[in-house]
């Protein structure tokens, strides 16, 4: 009990700032990285592999060490 009243004079009740709506905005931010930021990098990270596979295999293993493999 004590820290559900500690957290609602730090947060909730506080006229100075950092209440209950910037927590709101909070998780709205958080949900929009969710749905829009999250997808969009996991598509950049996947791109970002595949040229990196394909630089390797097209300029370390057949232009630097051709005759190793």
């Amino acid at each position: 009990m004590k820290l559900i009243k500690s957290f609602r004079d730090r947060f909730i009740d506080r006229q100075g700032g950092f209440g209950l709506n910037e927590l709101l905005g909070i998780a709205a931010a958080l949900i929009i990285a969710a749905f829009i930021i999250i997808p969009s990098m996991q598509d950049f990270a996947e791109s970002l592999m595949e040229g990196l596979g394909r630089w390797w295999e097209n300029t370390i293993t057949n232009r630097i060490f051709p005759t190793s493999v």
